[in-house]
């Protein structure tokens, strides 16, 4: 069975992981689909959890440099 990353299965990871819960507060679960690269590529739920972490990390703000 291979794994599928949907916008279920986004939305029950954000409903099981509070260190994601900054990523949902800011962001509709369609949004957070979208901002998730290489979804062909995730084979599991743990690569699953590092994408949404890279997404987090890519959306804060960047401050002044």
């Amino acid at each position: 069975m291979s794994y599928a990353v949907t916008l279920e299965a986004i939305q029950q990871m954000l409903d099981e992981e509070m260190s994601l819960q900054t990523l949902s507060n800011q962001f509709s679960t369609q949004e957070i689909f979208d901002m998730v690269q290489n979804k062909e590529a995730i084979q599991d739920e743990d690569a699953l959890f590092k994408a949404l972490m890279d997404a987090m990390y890519a959306s804060r703000p960047q401050g002044v440099t």
